[in-house]
């Protein structure tokens, strides 16, 4: 049986806008009166059910509107962008098993697919958008992951072009073309997430490797890291450089270092790197050491959160010698280290995970109780865009940074998979170097995670969290507040596979952090609202590695001017609007 009881503790964070209040319960659906509504627990395991029935998922908070569903061209579906162009309309970039999708969102609620581009390889897992010099790109990656998906006519699995990044111009949104793929020899098995920045009107990526075989640690090899490389498109400073090719195969995407977990840091258990944003430091304090510089925030799974610091990279402009020197020996030694061994240092970490069976030690692999990683799989990563002063909630005055973490969930024997809020204000300096102190603010999971498992086999990541996204709502007199008062609102868009969109308030999540209360309780008063896509039922992929057909199946949640975009792993994309988010809506 479900916790009625507890899930009737609390309303959720909703009730301060609509003015209705509404409770999360396992019954059905129950009006108790005009302003009081019950809602069904939609994490459903029970005899009879069918995962892949979109009728049996038709499940929201009532106040996540569903404006509009597009099937695409196929099924496998994964990371998804959104984008304003310079032509005036806005193209979500979803990638797929096969290929990726270009999908006109001018008018959410009447979606086109502009073109797609198919790769013969791999899976195209991850799609970044860039805009440069008047053209538009996105970058992709190929993975050794599943052969099911490499067209067996092209190449032999294992060859590099099999586990390539893949760099295609979109200016033509109906005819996207390639410009250039690039291979990184350390790192056989390909990359899984790709991040796009500009670091002083330059283009940099940087490639996560979750990756160890072939790979010598003790040569400053990123074994399962990351790789940096640099972007050297048309209009980029480095096309003047003396040596530095302009064009052609393997000329545009150009490595120029990697980092790697400090390993003596590390606690044992599962470590590899799987995804990770980069920021330049939002703060405006001058004095702050910080300020300017860029970071990178990676999910190092067992090895937590990793902060590096990628301010001072070989760079075209700032340091031509060092970037043609880098730049040429990464080029004729494939990246390997003979020639290619610029390295970012790390700067902070955290491991703090959530002590769910009271021993006083970290859920984990390595102190036990590792339940699939409930706690300890840290498997995203990312800095909130904008600081915020908290003072309103009684934290001390002054702009705090603040990063959320999720894991993803293999199978448990009970829960669902925990995410973290933490304050990454604080630092100290060791021998004039910058070292970030994050502190834990808040846990959150889905709050009826306690009557529920993921079981493993076809039903492995279940209800798990995957991608998210934040966004900051700065508030003038056009925008009322809902949440604690204050000059800001804060929400988390959490994708979470068969368990759909959760949208957590950050803002409840810190006013838990002071206070010493049931952490139940406060997963329900932070929950504002929960959508479960269901525009078609599931099929299982051609797939030798995710073979499910689950709707919904997200993989990620994307937050852009008003509404949300989902991508379904196997039946599309969505785009939501949350009835608070509607006033920022642009268009």
């Amino acid at each position: 049986m479900q916790t009625k009881e507890m899930a009737l503790a609390v309303l959720i964070s909703l009730s301060l806008v609509s003015g209705t209040a509404y409770f999360l319960v396992s019954d059905e659906e129950t009006v108790l009166s005009e302003d009081i509504v019950v809602l069904e627990d939609p994490l459903i395991q029970e005899e009879g059910h069918d995962h892949m029935d979109a009728s049996m998922h038709n499940m929201s908070s009532g106040n996540i509107e569903q404006i509009s569903y597009n099937p695409l061209t196929n099924g496998g579906n994964a990371e998804v962008t959104v984008a304003d162009s310079p032509d005036g309309r806005t193209y979500a970039y979803q990638a797929g098993w096969s290929e990726f999708h270009i999908t006109d969102v001018t008018d959410p609620y009447n979606t086109t697919v502009m073109g797609k581009y198919t790769d013969p390889n791999t899976q195209l897992l991850d799609i970044k958008y860039l805009e440069f010099s008047g053209r538009e790109y996105v970058i992709l990656q190929n993975q050794l992951v599943d052969p099911g998906y490499a067209d067996p006519q092209v190449g032999e699995w294992g060859d590099p072009t099999q586990v390539s990044v893949v760099l295609v111009d979109v200016t033509d949104k109906t005819n996207p073309v390639w410009v250039d793929s690039w291979y990184d020899s350390d790192h056989p098995s390909g990359p899984h997430n790709l991040y796009t920045h500009m670091i002083d009107n330059e283009w940099y990526i940087f490639v996560a490797n979750p990756d160890y075989e072939g790979c010598d640690i003790a040569v400053g090899e990123a074994c399962g890291g990351v790789t940096i490389a640099h972007l050297n498109l048309q209009g980029s400073a480095a096309r003047t450089l003396e040596g530095v090719p302009g064009s052609g195969y393997g000329h545009t995407v150009i490595k120029v270092g990697e980092y790697e977990v400090a390993w003596e840091t590390t606690r044992g258990g599962w470590i590899y790197i799987h995804d990770m944003t980069v920021q330049t430091w939002p703060g405006d304090d001058p004095n702050d050491p910080r300020f300017g510089k860029t970071y990178v925030y990676g999910a190092y799974w067992e090895a937590g959160l990793r902060i590096f610091d990628v301010s001072d990279v070989p760079h075209p402009t700032n340091t031509p010698l060092e970037y043609g020197f880098i730049a040429g020996g990464c080029v004729v030694t494939i990246g390997t280290q003979l020639g290619c061994n610029w390295r970012a240092p790390e700067v902070g970490l955290w491991m703090e995970y959530a002590d769910l069976d009271g021993d006083g030690s970290p859920d984990s692999g390595y102190n036990g109780n590792e339940n699939g990683g409930r706690a300890s799989y840290i498997h995203y990563a990312e800095p909130v865009d904008e600081m915020v002063d908290a003072s309103h909630l009684g934290y001390p005055e002054g702009e705090m940074h603040l990063t959320i973490l999720s894991t993803e969930v293999l199978e448990t024997s009970v829960g669902t998979g925990m995410s973290y809020l933490l304050d990454t204000t604080k630092y100290e300096e060791v021998n004039g170097q910058v070292r970030f102190l994050p502190e834990l603010i808040y846990d959150y999971e889905i709050p009826f995670a306690e009557d529920h498992f993921i079981p493993g086999g076809e039903e492995w990541l279940l209800f798990s969290p995957h991608n998210a996204d934040t966004q900051i709502f700065s508030k003038t007199c056009d925008f009322q507040d809902t949440s604690h008062g204050g000059t800001w609102d804060g929400r988390i868009y959490l994708s979470s596979y068969h368990a759909g969109l959760w949208i957590v308030d950050i803002e409840s999540l810190m006013m838990a952090g002071l206070e010493d209360g049931n952490s139940t309780d406060a997963y329900f008063d932070a929950t504002v609202g929960y959508h479960l896509p269901h525009g078609a039922d599931g099929q299982p992929l051609e797939s030798a590695f995710y073979d499910f057909g689950w709707t919904p199946f997200l993989w990620a949640a994307e937050y852009h001017e008003g509404y949300t975009y989902l991508s379904c792993i196997t039946s599309g994309l969505y785009i939501v609007q949350l009835d608070i988010d509607a006033p920022y809506a642009t268009r």
